[in-house]
């Protein structure tokens, strides 16, 4: 399977018990959507790598353990604690595409409704008064506010986050670049 066909799920948080459960941070609302899952894809170096599933349990609304096939003790699971788990896109659950968590949407590229393509979103920020998007935008780093406004959709399949941005927010971070780098002359 093609890892830009997967999303990004959850992350592994630590071993649970002594065979080789692992306790995994789920990004989704609902866990109950996702118990039938056969199997999980873990990044390891750098690549997506596909671990058949033999449990699925619930451990809170937004935590679950789960144990791979081929791991049965606990050094055999501490290397993946801090993995992120991916599923491919066909196997998240509907409700999951209307709500999807920011985490999730990392590397989905951006898509203005008047500029057209623009950058990838990088991170993000929910402390704030207000949540922000950041997109990685000509070596520049691009805060954009979550609102019904700007930021209309999100199409998993494609990976793309559909916007209106606001006229001048990126001249904005461009100029800010630009200042910086001449007070450093």
């Amino acid at each position: 399977m093609n890892p830009a066909d997967n999303i990004l799920w959850g992350n592994i948080v630590k071993v649970h018990g002594v065979k080789g459960e692992v306790l995994v941070q789920v990004f989704s609302d609902d866990l109950s959507d996702y118990e039938t899952l056969e199997s999980v894809f873990v990044e390891i170096k750098q690549k997506q790598i596909p671990f058949f599933l033999s449990s699925f349990n619930f451990a809170t609304h937004k935590r679950c353990i789960l144990s791979f096939e081929d791991i049965v003790t606990v050094e055999q699971a501490k290397p993946l604690v801090g993995a992120d788990i991916y599923i491919p896109v066909s196997q998240m659950a509907e409700a999951d595409e209307g709500r999807l968590s920011y985490q999730a949407i990392i590397g989905f590229e951006v898509i203005d409704s008047v500029q057209g393509k623009l950058g990838t979103i990088s991170n993000f920020f929910q402390k704030t008064g207000q949540d922000l998007l950041m997109m990685d935008y000509q070596e520049a780093e691009i805060l954009i506010p979550v609102t019904e406004e700007i930021v209309h959709s999100v199409d998993v399949k494609t990976k793309q986050v559909f916007t209106t941005l606001p006229e001048g927010l990126i001249e904005i971070y461009l100029n800010e670049e630009d200042a910086s780098e001449s007070d450093a002359d």
